[in-house]
């Protein structure tokens, strides 16, 4: 073993141990965090600049060190659920769940050239955590198999597997897939199992390209189609009487879930239901025209658009939560500015550009609970929901403060992971008793521009 890699480390047992490797667990003999030290015998498995590789792209690669006799690679072994674990504990927006399966897709694409041993360790769950933040860690541990060798075949399995516990919580069991998993990600999990994959980039193209992702991230021209439906539903308060069919549930909860705060009076019948049999096996012929319907078909079905409504109606309700004239009266120093550089709706958007070094919260909406477009959420727990977007991938804090008079009477916060040009949708909650304003603050230590669009408010309770 290299004295100089254990000089700051003190073995405590052996993690695995097999005839291509050997896994530590050590503790540091100052900090007292505990690491393993994987000790990989076979140096042909990587090419120098592949260990670099190994250190840019995982969260918890401390150090890679290549002797004479083995390559050591050192990872903290900290305390995070599995990814398998924490879906199965929590229950899973469906927003998180395609941000979760597009950020481990775009990690498969980021060491798509990297051994292959490697690309299956990194694709298992119990080598995908989630931390307090719901944050995905990738841990960047490399366990081989007692044969070492993987087929590809074998890693677009993982794959399929690693998307359907995404989005059903439970592993592909007996070769059938949940019909309760949207049928855009049946098809990618089919067409996994059944490799016809030629490579990694056209499965994050299939998912980036599919109806589902851009309902949750929507593109210009697509967010103003949701945005009309958005817009009809509040104009005219309509009411849906959903049948309990799983299939159109299932379509109904997709198209409203971005759209949670909006105060619906009304809600229109729906009369076409559709019976689906739960745990049956579904194969790539079955999902082929089904899919191609819904993605052809999803919009129609919701067509309720009123012509005449365009993308003014987003600014003024942006405005809504961003009144200077209250703002400017409150002495704030760090407020955000309009900004029509990216918007997520409407034509502009509001922007704060963070300096190098400063981590200074910036005022980026204000919530007057005197005002008659929000004196109904007075007393109660609100949920506030905002989109985000940014020129830097970085953590971030949305900080909501109850305020009275000038004295703060409650303050809540909420850490973030803003992914670098991709709009996200953020919220948090605060009880309003006896407050007069809800004030909204974003906080980061990078240096960056961040975009805020299109504020909503629900009542929980």
């Amino acid at each position: 073993m290299s004295s100089k890699i254990f000089e700051n480390l003190t073995v405590i047992d052996i993690y695995i141990e097999n005839k291509y490797q050997k896994i530590l667990r050590c503790k540091g003999k100052i900090s007292g965090e505990e690491y393993l030290v994987n000790i990989l015998f076979d140096k042909s498995l990587f090419k120098k600049e592949e260990l670099i590789v190994l250190k840019e792209e995982f969260d918890l690669v401390e150090k890679v060190e290549e002797t004479e006799k083995a390559v050591y690679i050192i990872t903290r072994h900290d305390v995070y659920e599995d990814i398998y674990e924490h879906i199965q504990k929590n229950k899973i927006t469906l927003s998180n769940q395609i941000n979760y399966a597009t950020l481990i897709l775009e990690k498969i694409n980021k060491i798509k050239y990297l051994p292959l041993e490697v690309i299956s360790s990194a694709v298992q769950s119990n080598n995908i955590k989630v931390d307090q933040n719901n944050k995905l860690i990738f841990t960047g541990l490399i366990i081989l198999s007692d044969d070492k060798l993987v087929s590809y075949g074998q890693i677009l399995k993982d794959i399929a597997n690693l998307l359907h516990i995404i989005f059903d919580g439970n592993e592909i069991s007996n070769d059938k897939i949940s019909k309760e998993i949207p049928p855009d990600i049946q098809k990618i999990i089919v067409k996994c199992l059944e490799e016809r994959y030629v490579t990694f980039d056209e499965v994050l193209k299939d998912l980036k390209s599919s109806k589902i992702y851009r309902l949750i991230n929507p593109e210009r021209e697509e967010g103003r189609k949701i945005h009309s439906v958005r817009t009809n539903l509040k104009k005219r308060k309509m009411k849906f009487k959903i049948k309990k069919s799983a299939l159109v549930l299932g379509i109904i909860a997709l198209m409203l879930l971005p759209f949670a705060a909006i105060s619906i009076g009304k809600m229109i019948k729906l009369n076409k239901e559709t019976k689906v049999t739960m745990n049956e096996e579904i194969t790539i012929d079955d999902l082929e025209d089904k899919s191609e319907t819904q993605e052809n078909n999803i919009f129609d079905q919701y067509d309720i658009v009123d012509k005449e409504s365009d993308d003014t109606y987003d600014d003024e309700e942006l405005l809504s939560y961003f009144d200077e004239e209250i703002i400017n009266s409150l002495g704030e120093t760090n407020v955000a500015s309009i900004s029509e550089e990216k918007f997520f709706r409407g034509s502009y958007s509001l922007k704060v550009s963070i300096p190098e070094g400063k981590n200074n919260d910036f005022l980026i909406g204000l919530v007057d609970l005197n005002n008659e477009k929000f004196d109904y959420l007075k007393n109660r727990n609100v949920d506030i929901s905002m989109w985000i977007n940014s020129n830097q991938t970085q953590d971030a804090v949305i900080t909501l403060e109850l305020t009275n008079k000038d004295k703060i009477l409650s303050k809540v916060s909420k850490k973030i992971y803003i992914i670098k040009d991709n709009w996200t949708l953020y919220n948090l909650n605060i009880n309003t008793d006896a407050g007069e304003y809800i004030k909204i603050y974003i906080t980061s230590e990078k240096a960056s521009d961040i975009w805020i669009d299109s504020f909503s408010v629900e009542i929980l309770k």
